[in-house]
């Protein structure tokens, strides 16, 4: 049969209503490479539009540049599904589409134009950022969010000053946007914009804007120490954060002095940041709010103490399963397998009986993290009776990880529980187990 008619066949066979036929007929259009391609270019202007996206996948799989104009022309397809797939053809094809790309960057139609930029930036050639510059000034705003993108895409260094200027947006989606090409950039002179971009009124643009300060990393800790003590909470409350994410050892000091912030939302985070940076000569400072009047900050003191991760904070972590409060409770079964030491088995017993369910489950789950058989097998074993399905899962698959082979005949029974995630979490703990 002529290659030709046999791809023909194959594109009639797009129509059909399963989305894994349909893989099944592109993968064998694309072994036939290019001379499937006139017949796929055929199937772009069916009126299916499941089957103009199957095509112009195949044409860019195939990477026919003569299937270029034929996906440049799909770009404004009136399905944004057909536009997307389009677009992913183009930049499969690689270099050979730039010309087109950069022509359709400067046309009538807003979704080509749209799609071309986020094309150009997919393909990596820092010599189209001018062009994509100019589109920053496009009168359609998905236009210039496309070029925002793309140019954080290429981290591009001539594209630093325009983007900032779009930082300033009134419009969060571009500011956001910009906020987040800069920090792919990692440009120094973005850092302060980024700092002062976290007053912006926008949760979206200000936790952009910390993402990115954060990937700029090291470079930024001076400017933000120099920030911490910004008069506006939200700017604290982001500084702390970001510093605690970069792991920022030289923010150690001014971390400590931020856990007595008249904002309980800065010692928050000032508290987890302390744990990152994870230095034992912490410990105090943090062990301090363990008698916080407000139990957000009492998590977040636990959560810092798991982070160090060392034994000195096991009798710490033991001690706030006591805590009123079943998020910190939960927060500190969780950290004590993060510990995991021996010392952390008992203390994890304990919590098994807590009643509130989540607290058990973490507890079951980190006894299997700590990795000791020896006096965690029998009360494992009892939790598989516990009335919370999520419960009996983590213990099944924590007996599974501790190798308990006593647990066999339990779990076995548990193969015909009416939860089915019960049923797979104990065959999966029997398989572990050689059974």
């Amino acid at each position: 049969m002529a290659t030709g008619k046999r791809a023909a066949q194959l594109v009639a066979r797009l129509k059909a209503k399963s989305s894994s036929s349909r893989d099944d007929v592109v993968a064998q259009l694309v072994e036939l490479g290019s001379e499937a391609v006139p017949a796929l270019l055929r199937a772009l202007d069916s009126k299916d539009y499941k089957v103009r996206i199957a095509a112009a996948e195949a044409l860019g799989r195939v990477r026919d540049p003569g299937a270029i104009d034929a996906l440049i022309a799909s770009l404004g397809d009136s399905s944004k599904n057909v536009q997307e797939a389009a677009a992913e053809g183009l930049t499969r094809i690689g270099d050979a589409a730039v010309p087109s790309l950069l022509d359709a960057l400067i046309g009538k139609d807003q979704a080509a134009r749209k799609w071309a930029a986020e094309a150009l930036g997919n393909l990596g050639d820092e010599s189209v950022a001018q062009q994509l510059i100019m589109r920053l000034n496009d009168a359609n705003v998905e236009v210039q969010r496309a070029a925002v993108t793309a140019l954080g895409g290429l981290k591009s260094k001539k594209a630093l000053e325009p983007l900032i200027d779009v930082l300033a947006s009134e419009n969060v989606e571009l500011a956001r946007a910009a906020a987040e090409a800069l920090g792919k950039i990692r440009g120094p002179i973005a850092i302060q914009p980024l700092i002062e971009a976290l007053s912006s009124p926008s949760v979206d643009v200000r936790g952009a804007a910390a993402g990115s300060l954060a990937r700029v990393g090291k470079r930024a800790v001076p400017a933000l120490l120099q920030t911490i003590k910004h008069p506006d909470y939200v700017v604290r409350r982001w500084v702390v954060e970001i510093l605690g994410n970069i792991g920022a050892e030289e923010a150690r000091e001014a971390l400590i002095e931020a856990l007595d912030d008249s904002n309980e939302r800065v010692v928050h985070y000032a508290a987890i940041a302390l744990g990152k940076i994870g230095k034992p000569s912490v410990i105090p400072h943090l062990v301090e709010l363990l008698d916080h009047e407000k139990e957000d900050v009492r998590c977040a003191a636990v959560q810092g103490l798991a982070s160090i991760g060392t034994y000195q904070v096991v009798q710490h972590l033991s001690q706030m399963l006591e805590d009123p409060d079943w998020v910190t409770r939960l927060t500190a079964a969780r950290g004590l397998g993060q510990v995991a030491t021996r010392t952390c088995v008992e203390p994890l017993i304990y919590a098994l009986q807590d009643e509130e369910w989540s607290v058990r489950r973490h507890a079951a789950a980190s006894l299997g993290l700590v990795g000791v058989k020896k006096g965690a097998a029998e009360p494992l074993i009892e939790a598989l009776s516990d009335p919370k399905p999520s419960v009996v899962r983590a213990a099944a698959a924590s007996l599974g990880q501790l190798g308990a082979t006593e647990a066999i005949p339990r779990l076995t029974e548990l193969l015909k529980h009416s939860d089915d995630k019960v049923g797979a979490a104990a065959a999966e703990a029997l398989e572990m187990l050689g059974e």
